[in-house]
């Protein structure tokens, strides 16, 4: 059997349209092995509680210049742990031609649609994967469950949705991708430039190798780390 490895997915942003938010994005942390992450995550976050609040979370939302320092260490942790990777999944709904709402039979089904594909992209290699998402409520008048649409996919052997506040992976999720998904906005005008919030994503990019986050990219060595900028359909994907 291939290897198997936990998909850990958190998303930001809607899928319907708003001016406010013209970004959606969707991130994946993979990893076959928990333990040696768990430990330095937890070790972070109590210094973090220590000195920061003590009931500090890893979100993307609160990064400030107190908190500026723990967020380049998870960034370095990210790259210092062995056997993760991380891929985001970034649409741009300002494009013509974007309504997954038509495209897909509704939004909740649009939602299911693109994390489908993130997993598809993750598992490519034959791997297997339990995916662990963040929440998202499911609409009252669909009888299409989340994990169980998910769960079809023939390499996922199992998923659930938590809250992400009860776990750090899912929380390493949403920093790694508000990064990304924030340096598209910044780009497009879209978000008032944040002094602490764009050292801390040049911080990123680079680790990572390249000048900015919102561009397609893919880093083929240990940790990978990939961006890919979904078209809507008939439109070029990158």
């Amino acid at each position: 059997m291939e290897p198997l490895h936990f998909l850990f997915i958190d998303e930001t942003g809607v899928l319907s349209r708003d001016r406010r938010q013209p970004f959606f994005g969707l991130g994946l942390l993979r990893t076959a092995d928990t333990a040696a992450l768990s430990a330095e995550l937890h070790a972070l976050l109590q210094q973090a509680r220590g000195r920061v609040h003590p009931r500090f979370e890893f979100k993307f939302a609160r990064i400030g210049r107190r908190s500026a320092w723990v967020y380049r260490e998870l960034v370095d942790l990210f790259f210092g742990v062995p056997g993760l990777g991380f891929k985001a999944q970034v649409l741009d709904k300002r494009q013509p031609g974007f309504d997954p709402g038509r495209n897909y039979g509704g939004l909740w089904e649009a939602q299911i649609g693109y994390t489908r594909r993130l997993v598809d992209s993750a598992l490519a290699d034959g791997a297997y994967g339990v995916v662990i998402a963040d929440h998202v409520t499911k609409p009252r008048e669909s009888q299409r469950y989340f994990e169980r649409e998910v769960r079809r996919h023939p390499r996922v052997l199992n998923a659930l949705m938590l809250d992400s506040n009860a776990t750090l992976y899912v929380q390493l999720a949403d920093v790694l991708l508000g990064l990304v998904v924030y340096d598209c906005k910044v780009r497009a005008g879209a978000a008032a430039p944040n002094p602490v919030k764009q050292e801390i994503a040049r911080y990123l990019a680079g680790r990572v190798g390249v000048s900015e986050l919102c561009r397609p990219h893919t880093r083929r060595e240990p940790p990978y780390f990939g961006v890919r900028l979904v078209a809507p359909p008939g439109g070029k994907e990158e």
